[in-house]
């Protein structure tokens, strides 16, 4: 089996409420890949703050920064036994209700 990770790209703007009902069915999701043994880890990332750094070594600190559709939110790492399998695991994640969700194996070093 190979590392894959779903990016979460955009998303936000949800009430309270639907916040809550997301995490609930996440919680839900992860569990059941947990079960299945193919579960890795994941987290939220925080959107109050965030640095660019460039090749030049400069960094931007207050943008320009890319659209909100287009900022990764978090991350999901799983195993999977090809990349067909894990895009049919991306379809099944709950947070694919308002967000994109990209689909990446993970190169093993």
């Amino acid at each position: 089996m190979d590392k894959y990770m779903l990016l979460v790209r955009g998303g936000g703007g949800d009430s309270p409420e639907a916040v809550e009902r997301k995490k609930q069915q996440y919680g839900v999701w992860m569990q059941e890949l947990t079960e299945r043994g193919k579960y890795i880890g994941g987290e939220p990332l925080t959107m109050d703050e965030g640095r660019m750094v460039h090749p030049d070594r400069s960094v931007n600190t207050d943008g320009p920064f890319i659209e909100g559709k287009e900022v990764i939110g978090g991350y999901v790492m799983f195993y999977a036994d090809s990349m067909d399998e894990a895009t049919e695991v991306a379809k099944t994640c709950p947070l694919l209700d308002g967000c994109d969700l990209e689909v990446r194996k993970v190169w093993s070093m």
